[in-house]
Parts: C-alpha cells; sequence; structure tokens
C-alpha cells in the first residue's frame, strides 16, 4: 500500500495538482477566512446560540465547512493556513458542543491574539472571549 501511494505521488499529474491545489488553497484563505472572521459579532464568542436559518442554508453551511475541515487538515500537511481554514469550517459545521469547543479553541491567547489581529485589518472589532 506504501509502495503504491508513493507510486501515486511520483506521477508529474498528482505533485502539478497538489502544487495547483496549495496555491489555490493559500490564495482563497488569505482572502475569505479574514472576511469571514470579520463578520463575527464581537459577543460571538460569549453567546450560547447561533441564530437557526432555514434547511437548504443550513445544508451549504454544512458541506462548505466539512470542505474547509478537509481543506484546514489537508494545509497542516501542505502550505496554507491550515489551523485557521480549520477554525473557520468548525464555525460553519452544526455539531453538539460544537460551541464550547470553539470557544476552547479560540480563548487560547494566541488562536485570539491572530483572530483578532486578522479582524482588526477588516475595520472590526475584537472579539471578547
Amino acid at each position: 500500500m506504501i509502495e503504491s501511494l508513493k507510486d501515486l505521488l511520483a506521477s508529474t499529474a498528482v505533485q502539478v495538482g497538489l502544487v495547483a491545489f496549495s496555491v489555490v488553497a493559500v490564495v482563497a484563505t488569505i482572502v475569505l477566512v479574514p472576511r469571514f472572521l470579520a463578520k463575527l459579532p464581537p459577543d460571538y464568542l460569549q453567546k450560547g446560540e447561533e441564530p437557526k436559518h432555514s434547511l437548504p442554508l443550513r445544508i451549504l453551511r454544512n458541506v462548505l465547512g466539512a470542505v474547509l475541515v478537509a481543506l484546514g487538515i489537508a494545509m497542516l500537511l501542505l502550505p496554507g493556513q491550515g489551523l485557521l481554514t480549520l477554525l473557520v469550517g468548525l464555525l460553519l459545521v452544526d455539531f453538539p458542543g460544537k460551541h464550547q469547543l470553539v470557544r476552547r479553541l479560540m480563548g487560547r491567547p494566541k488562536v485570539l491574539s491572530l483572530v483578532n489581529k486578522l479582524r482588526g485589518r477588516r475595520g472590526a472589532g475584537p472579539l471578547h472571549a
């Protein structure tokens, strides 16, 4: 199995695809992640619940969130803002205990500092932990 994976990764087409994916992912996260984080209300971490949305919008949010979680995990190994992309994906996906997990992750001083720095560049106030 490892040999077949090595053969697959040695393929020029796969290498070009990985490079293209990395470039697109880096550009997309640089543009989209700060925009999304800036749209969060300053008291997002203090609120207990998110507003309810229509079923089609919830499905779209969950699909997009799952894609971002997968991309975030991939970007932990490939170039890109893996942790921020993963965090934004978690913000979009609905699952039990989500808010507690997001509060725990974003409550870390380094993560909160980075998020607030990105929000500041977009003219948004800091999140209150």
